[in-house]
């Protein structure tokens, strides 16, 4: 167990047109039985004197309270700034019109402790307007049924809200951050995420929080959710959270929770939208637990109901009268009179600019230092020079740093894995450092061509935020000096074509929207090999694919090696792990792969691969080929691999020169 004394917490708090409520939001925390490292304020293009009021809370502060103004208009932006922003190894996103009680942070980081790669909750209540007062009113919603974990209970309504919330780093991190595309619920998403990949939830009866409902008239997210965009968004979330449990082979358990989320959305836009509540009654009927299962629940809720309630922070917060609620408000009432006049700024502590940079080239390296200076000088080359890049070593034994340091560019930040984890581990260290928008991925023994990163950025700016991915050609040199070029071509929605096979040659052409994982996720760390085909796949399934067809990548395949004995032995290794890979992939797509009809051309082209000139696996091959014969015996695909399987190579050579003088 951590001890909480060591924690150091960022409370990151987002603001726009918060100015009847920001003062009193920071004092409440600056109050605390338990003060935090400090508190990151962003102010996101305010029309009010939101900025002004920060500005005059910080200039008391001591220092401990940061002001920035980043006019993103996207509240998730800005709190994955404020992330960025933050030194401390616990994070608090409170919005700017919510009030902590004094020792709501001393219970949260001792809570933490006790699990540091955890969530911690609080108890929590509504604070309402009365007259001139606000008071404290019961949390509202459903209760969490005691036959219910955490994620359950949050997909069928009952949740805590952010200010009573304190994430480890390594937990938000792990998850990607804030969905910067959510347009409701969009920390019941993140919160939906994090329990859905495993978080554990930590839950204390100690201390509070208290979450503001706004007067009547101003505006809150919770308003769009019944619109056609809040319905269609909220449909979303819930088709994310089913797609993580369902790869991790989780999600039969949440049958009954998704059915229940999938109803509400269906009676929500009944009468209104009869198209989208026909989606979600079809979903709702793919998640409705079979009779047998049905029964199993029905009798863990009667067990459930014979054991003490579980708490959930709203029993304990709910019980005591209405009271009014001055947390905040002394240190708020405290600010300075020589600076609370609007003329007077010379005593305001200064807006802190935010820079980050355009793009974040991500390059994994393992035991090949000799030719990561080659790949670094093509990025430092670039037209595009706003960029950072992050040098993953994932354990080398060689010195990749000593390469580094002979550029001496501060844009280059070297991590060092803890322990060899692989390829797919080392892009998902670069994706949770990275602090740009927009991620590059280069291989230690390739290189960009200089206009690269520039042209993918400009595609980026122009097209809406349905792209996910940009690819770009190829140039293939070997090592006796032989160039071929491959050109891109395939651009849309890919996804039923890269089913069947990867259509970007390599890693080192692609350039995705950071935000990308909150949906889909990272590179998948159980595949031996094809890891990023996986990625390209899943990133296809939700976004559209543009590309830029000449050639911006230098491949060097140095196949002439292979003639050593240790060389070959190595590419024969790489063979069998792309080969064994194919079968996971299948596994992992094969219902999309047959929804969409195309698992028979998959398996075909897997068939070929384990007969080919490098790989002689007759048996893998035989099976493969009978499978995509039996799922389309009318293909000429499947038919060809069939022959390739069981007709032996010499032969088919006969056949060949016997057909062709005929």
């Amino acid at each position: 167990m951590r001890d909480s004394a060591d924690m150091e917490i960022s409370i990151i708090i987002p603001c726009h047109n918060a100015e009847a409520y920001i003062a009193q939001t920071i004092g409440s925390v600056l109050e605390q039985t338990r003060l935090p490292k400090e508190i990151i304020v962003i102010d996101d293009g305010s029309s009010d004197d939101s900025l002004a009021e920060a500005r005059r809370v910080a200039a008391t502060s001591q220092g401990r309270v940061k002001v920035y103004a980043e006019h993103s208009g996207n509240a998730p932006r800005t709190r994955n700034l404020g992330a960025l922003l933050a030194e401390g190894d616990a994070y608090m996103f409170l919005d700017a019109d919510d009030v902590l009680g004094p020792n709501a942070l001393e219970a949260l980081a001792e809570a933490l402790a006790t699990s540091p790669a955890a969530v911690a909750a609080c108890p929590w209540k509504r604070l309402e307007q009365e007259g001139e007062a606000w008071v404290s009113r019961p949390a509202t919603g459903p209760k969490r049924r005691a036959d219910q974990d955490a994620l359950a209970g949050w997909l069928t309504g009952w949740y805590y809200p952010p200010c009573a919330l304190l994430w480890s780093k390594q937990a938000f991190d792990h998850i990607g951050g804030w969905d910067e595309e959510a347009v409701v619920n969009q920390d019941g998403d993140l919160m939906m995420r994090a329990l859905a990949c495993g978080i554990p939830l930590v839950e204390t009866a100690a201390g509070v929080a208290y979450y503001r409902r706004l007067p009547t008239g101003q505006v809150s997210l919770s308003g769009k959710r019944m619109t056609y965009e809040g319905l269609v968004a909220r449909i979303g979330i819930l088709d994310k959270i089913a797609r993580i449990l369902e790869e991790q082979g989780r999600i039969e358990h949440y049958y009954s929770a998704l059915a229940s989320a999938f109803a509400l959305i269906a009676a929500d836009a009944r009468g209104t939208y009869a198209g989208l509540q026909q989606e979600a009654t079809e979903r709702q009927r793919l998640y409705t637990p079979s009779a047998l299962r049905r029964g199993v629940i029905r009798l863990q809720r009667s067990l459930a109901r014979h054991k003490s309630t579980q708490a959930d922070g709203r029993e304990a917060a709910g019980q005591q009268a209405p009271e009014v609620v001055v947390s905040g408000l002394g240190h708020a009432e405290g600010v300075r009179p020589d600076i609370t006049t609007a003329g007077e700024t010379e005593a305001l502590i200064p807006v802190a600019a935010i820079v980050r940079p355009a793009v974040s080239v991500v390059i994994p390296v393992y035991n090949r230092a000799h030719l990561l200076s080659r790949s670094l000088a093509s990025v430092v080359n670039q037209t595009c020079q706003d960029f950072e890049v992050l040098v993953i070593d994932d354990c080398s034994r060689d010195d990749p740093a000593a390469v580094i340091r002979q550029f001496g560019d501060e844009r280059i930040r070297y991590v060092r894995q803890p322990y060899n984890q692989g390829v797919a581990a080392a892009r998902n260290r670069g994706l949770r450092e990275a602090r740009a928008p927009l991620v590059a991925f280069l291989d230690d023994d390739d290189e960009w061509f200089p206009e690269k990163l520039e042209a993918q950025i400009q595609l980026f700016e122009k097209a809406p935020k349905e792209l996910g991915l940009v690819y770009t050609g190829v140039e293939t040199v070997t090592d006796n000096g032989e160039v071929t070029e491959q050109v891109a071509a395939a651009r849309g929605d890919l996804y039923r074509e890269l089913l069947v096979k990867n259509l970007l040659h390599g890693g080192s052409s692609a350039m995705v929207r950071r935000n990308v994982i909150t949906r889909v996720g990272f590179f998948d760390e159980t595949l031996p090999a094809i890891e990023d085909y996986d990625y390209w796949l899943r990133i296809s399934r939700y976004y559209k694919v543009d590309c830029i067809g000449r050639p911006l990548v230098r491949y060097h395949d140095l196949r002439d090696i292979s003639t050593t004995q240790e060389a070959s032995a190595r590419r024969s290794r790489n063979i069998e792990a792309n080969l064994r890979a194919r079968e996971l992939f299948y596994e992992k797509h094969k219902r999309e792969m047959q929804a969409h009809g195309v698992a028979h051309l998959f398996l075909a082209q897997s068939a070929r691969r384990h007969v080919s000139s490098e790989w002689h696996d007759a048996a893998g091959a035989r099976r493969l080929a009978l499978k995509a014969f039996i799922m389309a015996p009318q293909s000429r695909l499947t038919v060809a691999a069939l022959g390739k399987a069981f007709v032996p190579r010499e032969k088919l050579s006969s056949y060949r020169r016997l057909f062709s003088k005929n």
